[in-house]
Order: C-alpha cells, then structure tokens, then sequence
C-alpha cells in the first residue's frame, strides 16, 4: 500500500515544539508518499506559533492555514478535515505526544478498515489512564464500539468517512476524536486500533484540578450522544 496521503495537523500555542514536529513529519511520511500533502491548521496562537510556522512554510511543503480568533480544538478539526484532497488522511495532534514513526503501523491496517486509531502503550501520568479507561468502558457499554484510546489524536481515515461524519461531531465537549469515531461505527464503518508509543506532554484541557468537572460534562454528554445515534 503506497497511497499518498493528507496530514491534517491543526496548532495552538506550539511554538516551543512545532519546528521539530513539523520536521519530523515531512522527513518520515511526506517525503516516502510522493504527491501527499501536509495541511497545518493554526488557530489563533498567541505564543509565537504564528511566526515559527510562517517561518517554517518557507522551508517546509506544508499548506498553512491559519486564524485570526480562537476557534477551539472541535471546530478547528472540523474546519480543517474539509481540506484534504487526496483519499487517505492522517490526523495528528501537534502536542509532541506520539511519533510520526507509528504512522506506518496504522497505514497498513487501513486495508482492513475504514479508520485505524492509535491507542498509547504505557500511558502517562496515571490519572488520565484511569480516565481514559473509564471513558472507553462507558462507550463500549453506551454504543458497542469497544476501544482502548477511542480519543487519540492520531489516526488514519478514509476521506468518505470524514465527509459523511466529522461536520457532526460536537456533542461531546472534551472528547470530539471519540465522538468522531463513534458516529463512524454508528454508521458502519469499520474501526480498529494499534499500539503506538506515548511522550506525555503537559495538558491545560484535562489538569487534576479540572477533572471532577470533565468527568461530570463527560457523562451528560454521552448521554445526549446516545440519545442522537
């Protein structure tokens, strides 16, 4: 299989990280898929994103897309996943948290499925492996679709299946990837996982402080899902 492909990347407040991901990717995927391309979807960075990646656009064959105001994490990954041209896309967040290695272990699974999701060996720190698990469970017990990482960032896609389900998703407030791939399978479409490596990094959307809260959104919202698919 030697599809090329469409990697959707979208950025916030990356600056200190996104030269060498940026790199990273194009050296290990782009430049062995003859004709893909790499869409970079900044959204509103106030930190110096902005200017590493105009910078980096210079040196780089990636497609920069980038906003004035703060769209959020599910409205900028639906934004950009109407972009892709090609029929194979590889959605990767921009946090540093997994290698562009691992791309190669999903991309060959895709023969057999519709999307082929990521799920972190080894996942660190503790608590959000718990929270990650206990999620999983309650979709598994909610919709059928029994996964490991249901919410991981990086994934492989069929573009029909974006196209018939990724300008749904937005129910589920701290869990859009999840919800994507639940709407997929709700649909028929085929899901499956590998194992891929995992590089914490630090999160502002799921510190300790803030779980109770996440935790309790994360349940009415299921609920609401359920009721709609």
């Amino acid at each position: 299989m030697k599809e090329k492909i469409s990697i959707v990347m979208p950025v916030y407040n990356q600056a200190k990280v996104i030269p060498k991901i940026i790199d990273s990717y194009c050296k290990e995927v782009i430049e062995k898929l003859p004709g893909s391309e790499f869409i970079v979807a900044e959204d509103g960075s106030t930190d110096g994103t902005k200017e590493a990646l105009a910078e980096l656009s210079k040196k780089y064959p990636i497609r920069l897309v980038s906003g004035k105001k703060r769209k959020g994490y599910t409205k900028a990954v639906k934004d950009a996943l109407k972009l892709p041209k090609n029929d194979v896309i590889f959605f990767s967040d921009s946090d540093g948290e997994h290698s562009p290695k691992d791309f190669w272990k999903l991309y060959i699974e895709l023969e057999n499925a519709d999307i082929v999701i990521g799920f972190k060996e080894n996942r660190k720190p503790f608590y959000r492996f718990f929270i990650s698990r206990f999620n999983n469970f309650l979709i598994g017990a909610m919709f059928g679709l029994w996964l490991k990482d249901s919410n991981c960032g990086f994934r492989v896609m069929r573009k029909k299946l974006v196209q018939q389900v990724s300008q749904d998703v937005g129910t589920l407030t701290y869990a859009s990837n999840a919800e994507l791939a639940i709407r997929a399978f709700r649909k028929g479409f085929k899901v499956k996982e590998v194992p891929v490596q995992h590089f914490p990094a630090p999160s502002e959307v799921f510190p300790v402080s803030r779980m109770p809260k996440v935790i309790l959104t994360e349940l009415l919202d299921l609920v609401k899902l359920r009721l709609q698919v």
